[in-house]
């Protein structure tokens, strides 16, 4: 499974993205992921559900391939389903480490 995760907007406007293979982080980390992605029924959500822009919300697109479906969903801070929060923090945080030097 790869993970592509974007996330834009706030009130500095930055943009931060993430690439993961799964099957390049140790054994622990991917279950993690793929629990979240699982818990957050994926593949079932709409690419694009109705937005409600916020000023300085965060926009995320979210895309996950697997060998047999690819995946992409694009919402906000104000649209995320509650199912997704869990995967759009997990995915922000590491991001954010990432970017640390």
């Amino acid at each position: 499974m790869r993970i592509i995760f974007e996330r834009s907007g706030g009130i500095m406007g930055l943009k931060s993205s993430l690439t993961i293979d799964l099957d390049e982080l140790p054994l622990d980390q991917a279950e993690t992921l793929r629990r979240i992605v699982d818990e957050a029924n994926f593949f079932a959500l709409p690419e694009n559900p109705p937005t409600r822009p916020i000023p300085d919300g965060f926009q995320y697109t979210l895309t996950i391939e697997t060998d047999t479906a690819r995946h992409t969903v694009r919402t906000s801070d104000t649209t995320a389903s509650d199912e997704l929060r869990p995967l759009l923090q997990e995915l922000s945080q590491r991001a954010r480490l990432r970017r640390k030097p």
